[in-house]
């Protein structure tokens, strides 16, 4: 009988381990959800500002030190100059990414591929964003 018991007690603690570690993996889903879907925020909103023409909304998406570079090794651009380059390349050309495809591959860091294309240019988007405190503060175009 005393050896039944200590199976049943056994068992019992195992299933209850269990529930607790589900319980556990379902919560850490659910906040690496919302940690994703806060970080995309201002991506995908840059994307429906790029969209709709919304030049306001495409400026409210980055911080103000915010830089941009082209190809993964290129040099950024300093935030004054970025800024100067989302008025003439973004917002003057009227830029937009059709069919934008969102990653999330790290704490701060997004992907967004798709259709890039603008007054005179058409393209493969790559864009790597790095977004902090709500805001995007690096903007490289990886075509």
């Amino acid at each position: 009988m005393r050896k039944f018991l200590i199976i049943l007690f056994s068992s019992f603690s195992l299933t209850a381990c269990g529930q607790t570690q589900n319980t556990n993996q379902t919560t850490d889903k659910k906040s690496e959800k919302m940690q994703d879907e806060t970080l995309l925020k201002p991506v995908k909103a840059l994307m429906e500002a790029m969209q709709t023409e919304n030049a306001e909304l495409i400026r409210a998406q980055f911080s103000e030190t915010a830089t941009q570079a082209y190809g993964a090794d290129g040099v950024m651009k300093t935030a004054e100059e970025t800024k100067k380059w989302i008025e003439s390349d973004i917002v003057d050309r009227q830029g937009k990414v059709a069919n934008p495809e969102y990653s999330v591959i790290s704490e701060n860091e997004v992907v967004v591929k798709g259709q890039y294309s603008s007054v005179g240019y058409t393209n493969k988007a790559n864009f790597l964003f790095i977004v902090e405190n709500g805001l995007i503060t690096s903007w490289r175009m990886r075509y």
